[in-house]
């Protein structure tokens, strides 16, 4: 039995039971279809691998992870490899815990490049004085500009510290530098310029700090309270801090006016100490009060004296007392201290003198009473005898002495011409007397 044979509708011959002749190209062209679905399934099966691998994430010790998902925060994760869905589902944003530097100079003046290489005082203040937007300064208590950088140290509080602010804050180097501008301006409203410049740097930035600090936890809540997601451990005023250039000048004038009056009364408190000691010794004080009292220097309150210590300045207060009976009382007190042993120096040396003077006074009137006494006896025996013994005495007490030079003259009845021609021996022999007397006693004049 033979199969028939027809023709197709394009006039080909076709076995009942063989399909149509395959044209090659078509069979080159499936075949490459083929392999090519098959490439494009691999490809992109490397591609959403790789893209889910993009939700791996390696977080470095000091930092914080946190996850997001569409935007919200599910979670933190610390330090090591971290997954969560890849953008734009998820991602994991990085946050430094550790201590971090904002340098804030928001209060200081506009500097181009070649006012950094100049020294404050070699640079010329603008003409039109302080420029808006240009030039900052802090407006202080007692209405001063002051130029002032500022340096501060923060850090974010562990992985709730680190959630918590990412929740309530987008930029946290402008915030923080927001609310140190903001406490600075408020610490300064309470200060004068020169407390800040010169003496209360340190207090002033504390205040800036907890100032700061309480305003940031305000931006951190948790829950219905504030929360210290963010730490501002510490806030560094500049020493290059300065009053505004126009003004520089006569600013550095005053210090150094300041400065030699500090030094001027410094050194005339201890020349006064020092002659206070040499004029009384330890005693001084007590007499006349120190040398910072009498010199108007102010005494704080913490160096007061107080009223059961030992009295003091009371020569001060003998002059200007008005009740008798007091200054009796005082003037009491003052000899007591003059001739106790804690006085010493010049007040102590002419105390000793005195007593020895008083001493030898009183040693010489009672001796002459006593010669008195002696001789009254006798004198009344004979009074005109023992004057004439006494003028004996006296006139060879004189001749004898070896610092007088004596002339003999013979009294006659003519006249007599006296021409003394002094003797250089006996000249010499006297002044040689005089000095040996002088060496004895020389207190004596």
């Amino acid at each position: 039995m033979h199969d028939e044979l027809h023709n197709d509708p394009n006039g080909n011959i076709v076995h009942p039971h063989v399909g149509p002749e395959i044209d090659p190209a078509e069979q080159s062209l499936g075949d490459a279809l083929r392999v090519s679905f098959r490439l494009l399934a691999v490809i992109m099966i490397f591609v959403a691998g790789g893209f889910m691998l993009t939700g791996f994430k390696s977080i470095e010790p000091q930092q914080i992870g946190i996850k997001r998902v569409f935007g919200k925060i599910v979670g933190t994760v610390e330090s090591g490899l971290a997954y969560t869905w890849p953008f734009p589902v998820g991602k994991i944003e990085i946050v430094n815990t550790s201590e971090q530097t904002l340098t804030v100079e928001d209060f200081w003046m506009n500097e181009t490049p070649a006012d950094r290489t100049k020294k404050l005082t070699e640079r010329f203040p603008a003409a039109a004085g302080l420029r808006p937007g240009w030039d900052g300064a802090l407006l202080t208590g007692d209405l001063n500009l002051l130029h002032i950088k500022m340096t501060c140290n923060y850090s974010v509080q562990g992985p709730e510290g680190a959630k918590i602010y990412r929740q309530s804050i987008d930029d946290l180097e402008s915030t923080i530098r927001a609310v140190v501008c903001r406490a600075a301006i408020l610490a300064g409203a309470t200060r004068t310029a020169d407390s800040i410049q010169r003496r209360g740097k340190s207090a002033f930035a504390e205040e800036v700090r907890k100032r700061a600090q309480r305003q940031l936890n305000n931006l951190t809540m948790l829950g219905s309270r504030p929360f210290e997601a963010v730490r501002i451990n510490a806030i560094v005023v500049g020493k290059d801090s300065t009053w505004p250039l126009g003004a520089l000048p006569a600013y550095l004038a005053a210090q150094r006016a300041i400065s030699e009056r500090e030094e001027l009364r410094n050194q005339a408190i201890a020349d006064a100490r020092k002659i206070l000691n040499e004029a009384a010794g330890a005693s001084h004080e007590i007499l006349v009060g120190s040398p910072e009292r009498f010199m108007g220097v102010q005494v704080s309150s913490s160096s007061r004296r107080d009223p059961n210590e030992r009295p003091h300045d009371l020569i001060g207060q003998f002059t200007t007392q008005s009740d008798s009976t007091k200054a009796d009382q005082l003037l009491q007190q003052i000899e007591q201290i003059l001739l106790s042993n804690a006085t010493g120096g010049e007040a102590s040396k002419i105390i000793a003198d005195a007593k020895a003077y008083k001493t030898q006074r009183i040693q010489n009137a009672e001796s002459r009473a006593k010669r008195f006494n002696d001789l009254l006896p006798e004198f009344e025996k004979a009074p005109q005898f023992m004057l004439e013994r006494l003028w004996a005495d006296v006139r060879d007490e004189i001749l004898d002495s070896p610092t007088i030079e004596k002339f003999y003259l013979t009294v006659n009845d003519g006249k007599t011409i006296l021409k003394i021609n002094r003797d250089p021996d006996v000249s010499k022999a006297i002044r040689r007397e005089q000095l040996k007397i002088k060496k004895a006693n020389p207190e004596k004049p």
